[in-house]
C-alpha cells in the first residue's frame, strides 16, 4: 500500500530522452512514512504493555488462587515462575526497544529505517509468543495431570494455545506483510538517488 502511494507521488516523464526523470514530492512522501511509523508504534507499545499486563494478571491469579502451602500443586508455582520471567523479558525488551527507537534520526530514511525495526520487533515478539505456547503447555498439562483434572486442564490449555497461536500467528503475518511493503519503500527511495 505505501509503495503504491511512493509510485502515485512520482513525476515520471522526461520527454526529450524517454528515460523515467523521479521527482518526488518529498514532503508528501515524508508525512505518509511518519504516518506509518507512528501507527507501527503505537500499535507496537499497546502490544508491549497489553502482553506484559496479562501476563502479570496470570501469575497474580496463579498464586492468588494457590497460596503457599504444603500439598499444593507445585506446576503451579513453575508455570507463575516461567511467566514471570516472561514479563521480565518483555519489560527488558520494551526498554531496549524504546532506547534502540532514539537512535533514529527524524528524516525520511531515518522514520523509514524506524518503522521496519519496528515491523521486525513485533514479528519477534510474536514468534516468542509462539514457541513459549510449548513449555507453558506442558506445565499446565503437568498440573492438570497432578490435580486430577487433566480433562479439563487439557481442554482449556487446547483452547487457549490454539487461540494465542492464532492470533500471535496474525500478528506476525501482518507485521511480515508491513515489513515487506517497507523494504520495498526503502529500495525504490535508495534507487531513485
Amino acid at each position: 500500500m505505501i509503495t503504491r502511494e511512493f509510485d502515485d507521488l512520482k513525476k515520471i516523464w522526461d520527454v526529450q530522452n524517454n528515460e523515467p526523470l523521479y521527482a518526488i514530492d518529498e514532503k508528501a512522501l515524508y508525512g505518509r512514512i511518519q504516518s506509518k511509523m507512528n501507527t507501527t508504534l503505537r500499535l507496537t507499545n499497546i502490544t508491549d504493555w497489553v502482553l506484559i499486563l496479562i501476563n502479570l494478571g496470570v501469575v497474580i491469579t496463579l498464586l492468588v488462587l494457590n497460596p503457599v502451602k504444603p500439598g499444593v500443586n507445585l506446576f503451579i508455582y513453575v508455570e507463575a515462575a516461567w511467566i514471570l520471567a516472561t514479563v521480565v523479558y518483555f519489560v527488558i525488551s520494551h526498554i531496549r526497544r524504546m532506547k534502540a527507537g532514539r537512535r533514529f534520526d527524524r528524516s525520511v530514511h531515518g522514520d523509514l529505517d524506524h518503522a521496519i525495526f519496528l515491523a521486525s520487533y513485533q514479528m519477534r515478539i510474536a514468534q516468542i509468543i509462539r514457541w513459549n505456547l510449548l513449555p507453558l503447555g506442558a506445565l499446565m498439562i503437568y498440573g492438570g495431570w497432578e490435580a486430577g483434572k487433566l480433562l479439563k486442564v487439557s481442554i482449556v490449555v487446547l483452547v487457549a494455545h490454539t487461540l494465542a497461536f492464532y492470533v500471535s500467528s496474525w500478528g506476525y503475518g501482518t507485521n511480515k506483510k508491513r515489513k515487506q511493503e517497507l523494504l520495498v519503500l526503502k529500495e525504490k527511495l535508495e534507487s531513485s538517488h
